[in-house]
């Protein structure tokens, strides 16, 4: 149920948490880096006003809590030094700052530190608990936006990708490329390690250190990888050549042997992991629009799809209900007439409550991309936002914090 919205004046590309969710970072199109209480934002320390609330849905009376911003300003590479006619240096020109989109971003578990995507290709390391919003270092090894970031569990190490078709594993200790990744053939949307099946140490720094990554590329095909290999080799887990086109979002499950892969066709594919074979596809109602963010829940039953149209809250242990007689109500309503009509009404009849869809839709999002989803490791808080990363696709600029019920 969502609860609070965090204002933004722009479309939000990217979005990250501490460990505990005490602090919430989002990345903006106009190059803002803004960092919010997210418990004091939860708890309705400041609400939302009319003007605001136009629009949302009733539960929606919380505003985010902002306590700060910065810019994300591009590092030019140092200048090589020319020497005059005597030997000494000539000063070079000054360059111009200028403001980046924050494509991506991670964030250290205690706020030690921040990373952020810029779309000179640069990632430039931020300190967020000390000196907040310096830039302390800048890893160069991009060429185009940096449009995704993932964190190792041990936080010592981090994958990035970028639209110049290339993945770097870099070391944060020294700021050396530990490993590149290539023979993509187009953009590269998203990276996820592989947790561990324990979710209560899954975000413990160092526990159950899993560095097999799986890598999604814009043209759909997904990739693992396990930097420990020295070839560096990028397995093809998505089914060779047949893998349906345009894929910008995954998420693994829990026990890390299935993962997920939204799809502009409208559809979210089940992998086997192990396999790497397609176990199923779900395909969500007509005119959907394309599925931008999957996000696995910890109970390895839900799956979060988030398109144009809607949030679903999706069931993978789903099964049709039937009537008395025997015969599918799901069925009967896909053929429609009379047999769909007498199936539910014989349904109603007998009091028989459950669900003739596989999905509940989520209140909130209506009429825009979603570009990330985030949830806390007990699943207690979820955060969805609006931006098409600098892709195809309108946003509403929104930011909702929702309240997750356990079953």
């Amino acid at each position: 149920m969502p609860t609070g919205l965090a204002v933004h004046p722009c479309a939000i590309y990217s979005l990250a948490a501490t460990k505990n969710m005490r602090w919430m970072f989002t990345g903006g199109d106009d190059g803002f880096i803004r960092k919010y209480d997210f418990m004091a934002s939860m708890n309705g320390s400041s609400l939302l006003t009319a003007v605001q609330k136009h629009g949302l849905v009733d539960s929606i009376q919380n505003s985010g809590v902002m306590v700060s911003a910065w810019e994300v300003e591009e590092a030019p590479a140092p200048a090589s030094v020319i020497l005059g006619p005597d030997g000494a240096a000539l000063p070079t020109p000054s360059t111009p700052t200028k403001v980046s989109p924050v494509h991506s971003m991670a964030v250290h578990s205690e706020a030690l530190f921040l990373l952020a995507g810029c779309e000179s290709g640069n990632v430039n390391l931020y300190t967020v608990r000390h000196d907040e919003g310096q830039v302390q270092h800048v890893l160069r090894g991009h060429e185009k936006p940096v449009s995704v970031l993932a964190l190792a569990r041990d936080e010592r190490a981090v994958m990035s990708g970028a639209w110049d078709r290339k993945v770097v594993r870099w070391d944060l200790d020294t700021g050396a490329v530990v490993r590149e990744f290539g023979g993509f053939n187009s953009h590269v949307s998203a990276i996820a390690f592989r947790p561990t099946a324990d979710m209560y140490t899954a975000f413990e720094a160092g526990a159950g250190v899993e560095d097999t990554a799986l890598i999604l590329s814009f043209d759909g095909r997904v990739g693992a990888v396990d930097p420990r290999n020295p070839s560096a080799t990028v397995r093809n887990v998505s089914g060779g050549s047949s893998a349906p086109p345009w894929g910008i979002s995954l998420s693994w499950s829990p026990d890390g042997q299935r993962f997920y892969v939204g799809r502009r066709n409208g559809t979210v594919d089940e992998y086997d992991f192990g396999e790497g074979r397609l176990l199923q596809s779900f395909r969500l109602p007509r005119d959907s629009g394309p599925v931008t963010s999957v996000h696995c829940m910890p109970n390895n039953r839900h799956i979060v799809c988030c398109s144009f149209d809607n949030i679903r809250l999706w069931d993978l242990h789903y099964q049709p209900p039937e009537a008395a007689d025997g015969a599918s109500i799901a069925g009967a309503s896909a053929n429609g007439g009379t047999a769909a009509t007498a199936a539910i009404a014989t349904a109603a009849d007998t009091e028989f409550l459950q669900p003739i869809v596989p999905f509940s839709i989520v209140p909130g999002h209506h009429g825009g991309v979603v570009g990330a989803t985030l949830t806390d490791w007990s699943c207690r808080y979820m955060v969805t936002v609006s931006g098409n990363r600098g892709w195809d696709g309108v946003a509403n600029n929104m930011c909702l914090l929702y309240s997750v019920k356990g079953e």
